[in-house]
C-alpha cells in the first residue's frame, strides 16, 4: 500500500481520536464537577449550533456547489429515517437511558402504549366498556404504573378507597388480617377495590403482592371528574348502584341494613343527575376530637406540639382510626413505608432489625413508630407487631405530603425535623445512604417542602436499573449510533479534500457535553463509572477506525455515491441534533440554549475564517 494512503488512514484515524476524545473526557470531568442542568444546557446548545455550522458550512454547501445536490438530499433523508428506526430500537433495549431527550421521548411513547393497553383491560369491567376514545384518553392520562415487591401490601384493610387498582402482571392476595384468612387470589386483568371504589367505602381486605406485581392505578379525583363530563358514564354507575352485588357488599361487609343501603342509592342516583357526583356510602372514622387533645403529648417525633389548633384539626380529619387485634402486623422488615402510626391505646412489639442485641421494644399509649422511615419514604428497618388489642390512628404518605402543602406550620416544623443529625444519621445507618447521598436527599426534601412539591422517597432515589437488564448495552449501542455519522463525516473528509477545522471543532465541541449529561445521568441512575468510561473510550476508539475504515471506502466511490454517503452521515447527525441535543439542552436550560447555540454556530465560523 503507497506510503501517501498509509498517511491518509493514520490521520483518519487520528482525527476520529481528537474528535472523540471529549467523550471520556467529559466522563472524567464528571469526578471533579458536578455541572448543573444549566451549565449542561449552556454546552450542549454551544456544541449543537457549531456542529450545525459545521455541518452546513464544511459537508453540505460544498457538495451542493459540485451539482450533487439530489444524491445528497436523498442522502439525507436516508440518513434521518435510519437515526429515527435505530434510535427506537436502541431505546427499547435500554438505551433511551443515555440522554433527557431520548428519556422523555420514551415516555411518551410508553405512555400511548399504555393508553391501547389500559383500553383494552378497562373494557372488561362494564362501567367502562361503553366510553368513547375521548373518555378513555382522560383516564388514560391519569393512570400512572406501580411496582409493587413480593410480600408488600398495595393496601390495608380499613384504608380509604382513593384508587381502582388494575393488574397487569403478577397475582395478589386479599387476606383479613383479623382472621388471617385469605379471601381469594387475584391476577393478569383482575381490579382490586372496585366495589370499595364505587361505593367509596374503606378497603374490608388487606391487599398482598404473593410475587412481584405491576398494577395500572386509576385516581379516584380523575374517575368523579369524568362522572361529571361523560354521561355514558354516568349512566353507567347508576346502573351499577342498583346492582345486586353492591347490596350484598354493603350489607354483608359494612353491616347496613338493606333500608340504609335503598336510601343511600336513591341520594346517590339523585345528585349524580343533578351534580355528577355522589357521596360514599360509609364515612370514615378519625377519632378527631381525641386525636387534638391528646396531640401535644404524643411522644416520638415532637413537632405536633408545636402546631397551632387549626392544622391539627386539619391533620385530625387526614387520619384513620383502626383497630387491630392481637397479634396483627403492622409492617414488615423491608417494606416501604407508607403509613405512620400512632397508638391510642394497647401495646405493640418492634423487632430490630439491625441491632441485634435488642430483642425487642414495645410501645404503649400514645407513641408513634415508623415515623423516620415514614418521614424519610424509606424502607422499614424493624418489624411491628400488636401484643394485645390496640388502637390508635394511622397517617398515608399521600395525606401527609398533601397537608404538608396547605400547612405552613407543619410544613416549617417538618423542614426544621429533617435538618435534625439523627435524620442524616438515620439515613446513613439504616437506609444505606453515603454520606454525599444522603445530604443531597435532605437539601431537596427541604426545597421540595419550600415549592410545594412532592418530597422524593428515600426507597426510590435511585433508578431500579435492573428492570432494565439490557440498558448498559443499550446506552452503549445509543451513543454509538450517535457517533458513527460523526466517524463517516472524518473518513470522507480525510479521503478527499481534508478535513475542515470548523467540522473538526464542531465535533469535539459536540462530543463533549453529551458525554458530560450523558455520564452525569448514569451515574445518578447507579451505573459504575468504571462502565462510563469503558463505554465512551471504546466509543472514542471505534470513531478512529470507523474514521480510517471511511478514509479507505471514500477514496475509491464516484462522486454521485460519495455525495450519497456523506448525506447519509449529514442527515443522520442533523436528525440526532433536532431530536436529542437541542431538545435536551431546552428541558435542562430553558430559553438560554437560544443565544447559546448562536454563540457555537459564530465559534465554528470563526475557525473556518482561520482555514
Amino acid at each position: 500500500m503507497p506510503f501517501s494512503t498509509d498517511s491518509i488512514i493514520f490521520t483518519a484515524f487520528s482525527l476520529g481520536i481528537i474528535s472523540a476524545c471529549s467523550l471520556p473526557l467529559g466522563a472524567l470531568s464528571t469526578l471533579l464537577w458536578k455541572p448543573s442542568d444549566r451549565s449542561i444546557a449552556v454546552l450542549m446548545s454551544f456544541g449543537s449550533g457549531a456542529l450545525l455550522a459545521a455541518l452546513t458550512l464544511d459537508l453540505v454547501a460544498g457538495t451542493v456547489a459540485k451539482g450533487d445536490f439530489y444524491p445528497l438530499a436523498a442522502g439525507c433523508i436516508t440518513g434521518g429515517l435510519l437515526f429515527i428506526g435505530l434510535n427506537n430500537v436502541v431505546n427499547d433495549f435500554g438505551g433511551f437511558l443515555r440522554k433527557a431527550s431520548t428519556t422523555m421521548y420514551h415516555l411518551r411513547k410508553q405512555e400511548y402504549r399504555k393508553f391501547k393497553k389500559i383500553f383494552s383491560m378497562a373494557k372488561r369491567t362494564d362501567v367502562f366498556s361503553g366510553l368513547s376514545d375521548a373518555d378513555f384518553k382522560v383516564l388514560a392520562a391519569a393512570i400512572h404504573h406501580q411496582g409493587v415487591k413480593k410480600g408488600a401490601s398495595i393496601f390495608t384493610k380499613g384504608d380509604p378507597c382513593d384508587n381502582l387498582y388494575f393488574i397487569d402482571t403478577g397475582n395478589v392476595s386479599l387476606l383479613d388480617p383479623v382472621d388471617k384468612v385469605t379471601a381469594k387470589t387475584l391476577g393478569h386483568t383482575d381490579d382490586l377495590g372496585w366495589l370499595a371504589f364505587l361505593t367509596g367505602t374503606p378497603y374490608r381486605f388487606t391487599a398482598r403482592a404473593v410475587e412481584d406485581v405491576s398494577l395500572w392505578v386509576l385516581p379516584k379525583t380523575t374517575f368523579f371528574q369524568l362522572l361529571h363530563d361523560s354521561p355514558t358514564l354516568a349512566h353507567a354507575v347508576q346502573h351499577w348502584l342498583r346492582d345486586a352485588s353492591v347490596t350484598h357488599y354493603l350489607n354483608a361487609h359494612h353491616g347496613l341494613s338493606k333500608e340504609a343501603i335503598r336510601d343511600w342509592q336513591d341520594h346517590a342516583i339523585h345528585t349524580i343527575v343533578r351534580r355528577g357526583i355522589f357521596s360514599s356510602a360509609v364515612t370514615i372514622d378519625h377519632k378527631a376530637k381525641t386525636f387534638c387533645k391528646a396531640a401535644k403529648q404524643i411522644k416520638g417525633f415532637n413537632f405536633l406540639a408545636h402546631l397551632p389548633q387549626r392544622e391539627l384539626q386539619a391533620i385530625a380529619d387526614r387520619l384513620i382510626f383502626k383497630k387491630f387485634a392481637k397479634g396483627e402486623t403492622f409492617f414488615h422488615r423491608g417494606e416501604e413505608a407508607n403509613y405512620l402510626y400512632i397508638i391510642e391505646q394497647g401495646t405493640v412489639s418492634k423487632l430490630d432489625a439491625v441491632d441485634y442485641s435488642v430483642r425487642s421494644i414495645d410501645i404503649s399509649s400514645h407513641y408513634s413508630f415508623g415515623y423516620m422511615a415514614f418521614f424519610t419514604g424509606g424502607h422499614n428497618t424493624m418489624s411491628a407487631v400488636a401484643l394485645e388489642a390496640t388502637e390508635g390512628w394511622v397517617l398515608r404518605r399521600k395525606d401527609f405530603n398533601d397537608l404538608l402543602t396547605v400547612l405552613p406550620a407543619l410544613a416549617t416544623e417538618f423542614k426544621k425535623f429533617l435538618q435534625q443529625q439523627q435524620v442524616l444519621l438515620y439515613l446513613k445507618e439504616r437506609q444505606g445512604l453515603n454520606t454525599d447521598t444522603a445530604t443531597k436527599w435532605v437539601k431537596n426534601a427541604l426545597k421540595n417542602i419550600s415549592t410545594g412539591k412532592k418530597i422524593n422517597p428515600v426507597a426510590r432515589i435511585h433508578f431500579d436499573i435492573s428492570e432494565h437488564k439490557g440498558a448498559p448495552l443499550g446506552i452503549w449501542l445509543g451513543l454509538m449510533l450517535d457517533g458513527v455519522p460523526e466517524a463517516l463525516v472524518i473518513g470522507a473528509g480525510t479521503a478527499h479534500s481534508g478535513l475542515a477545522f470548523s467540522l473538526l471543532a464542531g465535533l469535539f465541541f459536540s462530543n463533549y457535553p453529551e458525554a458530560l449529561s450523558s455520564s452525569s445521568g448514569m451515574r445518578q441512575q447507579g451505573m459504575k463509572f468504571s462502565t462510563i468510561l469503558l463505554m465512551w473510550t471504546s466509543l472514542m476508539l471505534i470513531t478512529g477506525l470507523l474514521s480510517a475504515l471511511g478514509s479507505i471506502y471514500f477514496a475509491e466511490v464516484s462522486a454521485a455515491i460519495f455525495a450519497f454517503t456523506e448525506g447519509v452521515a449529514a442527515g443522520a447527525m442533523l436528525t440526532m441534533i433536532a431530536q436529542t441535543m437541542l431538545p435536551e439542552a431546552y428541558i435542562k436550560g430553558g430559553e438560554i440554549v437560544g443565544f447559546s447555540t448562536l454563540l457555537g454556530f459564530l465559534t465554528a465560523i470563526f475557525f473556518k475564517t482561520l482555514e
